[in-house]
């Protein structure tokens, strides 16, 4: 016998709404194991169902199972994060009941990989420091010092071989470099070709 549950997961829209017709806390009602119409919509990937449960019919994007298993730890594609993160307002930063995010529990099984990869992404975006916005100023902890060209240029070292291909490598393929490898390569441009020769002009200076 058919009930709201299986319905979602069959992506059979007009039986669901059925369902809650009758009684409308179906939306949000757990199975036996705590499973909800949402978390099978969002297993099986019926996106126009699972947009209705939550902004049609009171659904709660960030309801929880037994484990404490939000919908989006169901997530088997890009397309179904994407919506409930970005369309749904999903927390992807909520730990279930073994303290580990969406995107933990997902590369534990080793299944999804490019769910994980976008999960880690709006980790990596939270975690990036704010700059400054406003026009023609520099980001944030960061002081500019204006000099005439031809002193610049001269100041400036050769590239060594090693960060010049990193250069052309991220060039290549940008979406291959994480975030803290494009802060690191910032950083070493930085120290090797802004911070070091201005102290050793500094220590010339003193001798």
């Amino acid at each position: 016998m058919s009930n709201i549950w299986i319905a979602a997961s069959d992506g059979n829209t007009a039986q669901v709404l059925a369902f809650l017709s009758s009684n409308t806390a179906l939306v949000n009602a757990k199975d036996e194991n705590g499973y909800t119409p949402i978390h099978a919509a969002a297993s099986y990937g019926h996106l126009d169902l699972l947009r209705k449960l939550v902004t049609e019919h009171g659904g709660d994007v960030n309801v929880r199972d037994d484990d404490g298993d939000t919908p989006l730890f169901t997530a088997e594609t890009v397309e179904v994060a994407r919506c409930l993160v970005e369309e749904l307002g999903a927390d992807w930063a909520h730990k279930n009941d073994s303290g580990v995010t969406a995107a933990e529990a997902i590369e534990e099984d080793d299944q999804y990989p490019l769910v994980v990869a976008y999960l880690r992404s709006l980790n990596d975006k939270a975690t990036m420091r704010p700059i400054n916005t406003e026009p023609g100023s520099p980001p944030a902890g960061i002081a500019v010092q204006v000099r005439p060209l031809d002193d610049a240029v001269a100041d400036l070292q050769p590239v060594d071989q090693e960060f010049k291909q990193k250069i052309e490598e991220l060039a290549a393929n940008p979406q291959e470099f994480t975030q803290e490898e494009l802060r690191q390569l910032v950083t070493e441009a930085v120290h090797k070709h802004v911070l070091e020769p201005e102290e050793r002009n500094v220590r010339a200076r003193d001798d």
